[in-house]
């Protein structure tokens, strides 16, 4: 397969399909690509949380007008998760360094003084706390940083992508396929509904679940997580906005079997329950969600299996977003790993002059492997010592969830406890979640380590200086409300360099 690619088809619209697509196009402008994707095939219209390199990636990276997407999408800022979670009442999640980080004027690393309370460790996490989202700037706008993330609402962020696809010249077609040639390079024909036949050089798999091409068509093996990940239903739903405040997270809740998510959108709050239906049925779980949410309108239920094919680049098959993997959106990982993936697709291809090479192919693979198995072990230590609750589903959570990999990286917590010297080691490379990630579910979850050290009475009072002044920065603050109002009002200008025009990945 020396010839360069020409032509990429990619099958099936949604987020997957469409930021894939914009991808190629906007990076690689001489390529032709086609966007198959059918109407009949309803958009699954759930709330969605970010990560905070999200909008690094659309508005820097692809360079998509971020005054446009406010516009169309109407998002709202996502500062991190609360978690209601193990013993504490509740810890906060950010996109910035709250225990993986050392005062200038302290011996040890933060998380040593937040073994008792780290409310206020970051300003970021202070914010949440108070319900708050930006701090005042000096001219009385809000202080909108790159350090956040959006919460959105699915169907209209897939229109957005939809008209930006068309923009960029992209071409989208309404149809279904149904058949696939092959030959010994892959994919060598598409069959449509319609009767019309496509081809292509490479092919994107965006169909979701089906994964048409990677897993029907070429029959890549999947993995299964589900001895780490006992979750495989959610049941979704939500109501209409009144005078509830709108959050600057979202909430991840411990339930009886599993955990529920919340939304903050403008006019709705999205719920939903993610639970094991090996210890609860459809039925009780449905039970459960709407005792403790009884403003819920039109429960549905989502039936999925967490795991991720062996490879995601098979001969001239590339696939992205649920035809590569899925696990729970615990931690807001699908749109970070659909633009990540995207990333380091386009820019192998441009290494290699737009040719298929077996290399590009093997290291591709291996970097999407990469960050499955972080993805898995990650979730997996959120289950492994969550003690708020002493159900039959924690119960085994805690005594058999399989840590996948994240053995060591608990070994070195439990010896040296928050401290920061070996943990990139413990950790391996490219990690995506950090020794940060780790250390806030660590000592969120009040995970016990060996490490005993006594906080001297001048650190402690340098650690409630430092905290009180977070608290008071975020009292101060913008509520949500008030900095969207700002925020997508006509006075409000976008810098051009605002979002750094590089991928968040450096791909």
């Amino acid at each position: 397969m020396n010839d360069p690619v020409q032509k990429i088809i990619v099958l099936g619209g949604g987020s997957a399909g469409f930021l894939a697509a914009i991808t190629m196009k906007k990076r690689m402008p001489n390529l032709q690509v086609l966007v198959i994707h059918s109407s009949k095939i309803p958009i699954i219209g759930v709330g969605e949380g970010s990560t905070f390199t999200m909008p690094q990636y659309l508005h820097g990276y692809l360079g998509l007008n971020p005054a446009v997407f406010h516009e169309m999408v109407k998002p709202t800022y996502k500062l991190g998760i609360r978690f209601l979670w193990g013993p504490r009442d509740r810890f906060h999640y950010t996109f910035k360094a709250q225990l993986d980080a050392r005062l200038s004027n302290m011996p040890k690393a933060n998380g040593f003084y937040c073994m008792d309370d780290f409310r206020y460790a970051e300003l970021n996490a202070s914010l949440m706390e108070h319900d708050k989202a930006f701090e005042r700037q000096g001219d009385g706008g809000p202080l909108v940083n790159t350090d956040v993330a959006y919460h959105l609402e699915n169907v209209p962020f897939v229109q957005f992508l939809e008209r930006a696809a068309v923009e960029v010249g992209v071409e989208i077609e309404d149809d279904l396929v149904k058949g696939v040639e092959q030959d010994e390079n892959g994919i060598s024909k598409l069959h449509l509904e319609s009767g019309k036949e496509e081809t292509a050089d490479l092919y994107i798999d965006c169909s979701g679940f089906r994964s048409e091409l990677l897993g029907k068509a070429l029959e890549e093996p999947f993995i299964d997580y589900s001895s780490s990940l006992y979750c495989d239903r959610a049941i979704a739903g939500g109501w209409g906005r009144t005078d509830e405040v709108l959050k600057p997270y979202t909430t991840a809740e411990t339930m009886d079997a599993g955990w529920a998510w919340q939304i903050e959108h403008d006019h709705i709050i999205n719920r939903g329950y993610v639970y094991s239906s090996s210890f609860l049925s459809d039925d009780e779980a449905e039970e459960e969600f709407l005792r403790k949410n009884p403003k819920v309108e039109d429960p549905r239920l989502i039936k999925f299996g967490s795991g991720a094919y062996e490879r995601s680049w098979v001969k001239n098959v590339v696939a992205l977003g649920n035809s590569s993997g899925f696990v729970e959106p615990l931690e807001a990982t699908s749109l970070a790993v659909i633009c990540e993936h995207s990333a380091k697709l386009v820019q192998t291809l441009a290494d290699s002059d737009l040719r298929i090479h077996s290399t590009g192919r093997k290291y591709y693979n291996r970097a999407t492997k990469v960050t499955w198995d972080a993805i898995r072990r990650f979730l997996a230590m959120h289950y492994k010592f969550n003690t708020r609750i002493e159900t039959p589903f924690w119960k085994a959570c805690q005594e058999d969830t399989d840590l996948a990999g994240a053995e060591e990286i608990i070994e070195y917590y439990e010896t040296s406890g928050p401290g920061l010297m070996w943990a990139n080691y413990a950790m391996g490379q490219n990690d995506p979640f950090g020794w940060e990630g780790y250390l806030v579910m660590m000592v969120g979850q009040k995970v016990s380590h060996q490490e005993d050290y006594t906080v001297s009475s001048e650190e402690d009072a340098v650690w409630k200086q430092y905290q009180e002044s977070m608290k008071q920065r975020a009292e101060n603050a913008f509520s949500m409300r008030e900095a969207l109002d700002m925020i997508r009002s006509d006075g409000w200008q976008w810098k051009p360099d605002f979002y750094p025009n590089a991928s968040p990945w450096g791909a």
